[in-house]
């Protein structure tokens, strides 16, 4: 292969990775930046003008491709738009005629060079990562030399040159690590996504081919990275079939090799206010470990939960502090002592909720709002409810029931319409991990409160510490007790399928159907309830998973005799 047609081909990846990167600042209107890069583009294409008038008879063998006089009409269009400052257009010419030219002549070149466009990169790269990790690349030289294609990894180009990463799973599914498309685009919004000006140390578990790295640190050249991966040939398949290279020779980049996760497990009990840890999920989906696996998944669940609604947590949140009564610490001695009834929307609930009428003035119940109207509709008046959701889909929970006299307890980010339109008493709950909220109480001297993730584990939080003497819950399955999802006229009914779902164990010890996001309240509520003194624990739900630290007791044994 010739060294003209390896530049051409190098040469059209930086301009589509620079187009992209325009676009996106054009877009953003960010137009000193945007300009900036434009200078660049223009230069180095009308270099690459030269070469492409070189070889338009490689281009143009089968049929014509490249035409250099139609290239130098949308180059006046270029110039003519960005002399008239009209961005938009700008933009959309580098999107609609630049960026589909040099895909096409990518492809020609793949079709013709193939992966020895690639010569070269791997021992080139091996070199590079030798000076700061001479320990990654002993065990890389004991392996065998890279292949684009076995059983479990296949390299693929995409349709701008560069390289993606596909993995076949035990069950013969295939899944992308990057864009068959831009795997820079791509990359480019998630380390976008990822960046916050105060943190300067980021540790992420996932290498793939490292074009999330290479963008995120693009992004702010003073940031450290960490970059943890377990995978050996995931590792060699960057260094043969990635343009990263070059991000390895800073110093505020460091690989770590981690097969048995212990140093990324040491590193994250060590993250310090200025660390932020981001996972690369596709990374993550190929751990082998089950353990760690779900673990980093529980984490990535609640992360992504929590960055894609911040929006509307801090909109709810700016509402709802205009709108309380009181906070639910002010609530202390009518639970302290007492027994607290949770009544959760679980499948089991239809069992035994109809009991619940010979606990008035025996204990509190607290509904969760999902089934407050399933309780009044039977005649069963709880003592408070609570809500904590903060999407407005929810406001159906109380729709319709808004004078009632039942006191309400709320997150500070529920969704707002909660608060503002309840007529009832609103008593508030500030969360921890809520920046705001945290604010909020220390500026108000009120608790804080751990809320698990659902609505449930927040009320359980609730009734520890305001020193309740027994916690009974009820319609708490976190499973699909046959095979559905929530009580009758509570919300939705039926599992439409078991795909994706786990197996946990049962009341009764037999495996049950669960999600990722049930089981991961399983874990939180084993986790807080342990250790815990001074208060009982029960779980009269009847089905659904086993909960260890829980004594499990049907609700009518419960409430019989000298049992309450």
């Amino acid at each position: 292969m010739e060294y003209k047609v390896k530049n051409v081909y190098d040469q059209n990846i930086q301009l589509l990775n620079n187009i992209n990167k325009l676009i996106y600042h054009f877009h953003s209107q960010n137009y000193d930046y945007a300009l900036r890069l434009t200078s660049d583009i223009i230069n180095l294409f009308t270099q690459h003008l030269k070469v492409l008038k070189e070889y338009q008879s490689y281009f143009n063998q089968e049929i014509l491709i490249y035409d250099m006089q139609s290239t130098m009409e949308i180059f006046e269009g270029i110039l003519n738009a960005q002399e008239n400052k009209d961005y938009i257009l700008l933009a959309d010419l580098y999107e609609l005629q630049i960026i589909p030219l040099l895909t096409k002549l990518q492809e020609i070149l793949i079709s013709k060079e193939g992966f020895s466009l690639l010569e070269g990169n791997y021992q080139a790269m091996l070199e590079i990562i030798e000076k700061n990790y001479s320990n990654i690349t002993t065990e890389l030289k004991k392996m065998p030399e890279p292949s684009t294609y076995d059983n479990r990894y296949q390299i693929e180009f995409t349709s701008v040159g560069l390289m993606t990463l596909a993995i076949i799973d035990e069950n013969s599914n295939k899944y992308y690590f990057h864009s068959n498309n831009n795997p820079s685009s791509e990359a480019m919004t998630l380390a976008h996504s990822w960046y916050k000006e105060d943190k300067t140390e980021y540790v992420i578990y996932g290498l793939g081919l490292g074009y999330h790295i290479f963008e995120l640190f693009n992004l702010d050249r003073s940031i450290t990275i960490e970059i943890y991966e377990s995978d050996l040939r995931i590792i060699q398949l960057m260094c043969a079939y990635s343009n990263i290279a070059g991000v390895f020779k800073f110093n505020n980049i460091k690989l770590v090799y981690d097969p048995e996760f212990k140093q990324l497990i040491d590193k994250l009990s060590n993250l310090t206010e200025d660390s932020e840890f981001v996972i690369h999920y596709p990374s993550l989906r190929s751990i082998q470990n089950t353990v760690i696996r779900e673990k980093l998944d529980n984490y990535f669940i609640q992360y992504s939960s929590i960055k894609n609604q911040s929006h509307l947590l801090n909109s709810n949140y700016r509402s709802n502090v205009n709108n309380y009564d009181g906070f639910v610490d002010d609530l202390k001695e009518k639970f302290k002592g007492k027994d607290l009834f949770i009544i959760a929307a679980g499948p089991s609930l239809d069992k035994n909720y109809l009991e619940l009428k010979k606990v008035s003035g025996r204990g509190v119940i607290l509904a969760t709002g999902t089934v407050l109207k399933k309780l009044i509709n039977a005649g069963i008046k709880p003592d408070y409810f609570i809500v904590t959701d903060a999407n407005e889909r929810v406001y159906a929970q109380i729709s319709g029931l808004e004078n009632m006299e039942i006191p309400m307890i709320f997150l500070s980010t529920a969704y707002k319409g909660f608060a503002a339109k309840y007529k009832g008493k609103r008593y508030m709950v500030c969360q921890e991990g809520y920046p705001k909220a945290e604010e909020f109480a220390a500026a108000n001297n009120i608790s804080l409160y751990q809320t698990g993730g659902s609505v449930s584990t927040t009320a359980l939080d609730v009734g520890i510490n305001l020193g309740c003497k027994r916690i009974i819950f009820l319609g708490l399955d976190l499973a699909y007790t046959n095979n559905f999802v929530h009580a009758s006229n509570t919300s939705r009914r039926n599992l439409a399928s078991t795909e994706g779902l786990r197996q946990v164990e049962d009341i009764e010890g037999n495996l049950i159907y669960t999600s990722r996001s049930l089981d991961m309240y399983r874990e939180w509520i084993e986790k807080r309830i342990a250790g815990v003194k001074g208060v009982e624990f029960i779980d009269a739900t009847e089905g659904g998973a086993r909960i260890r630290g829980m004594n499990i007791l049907k609700l009518s044994t419960l409430l019989s005799g000298d049992k309450l």
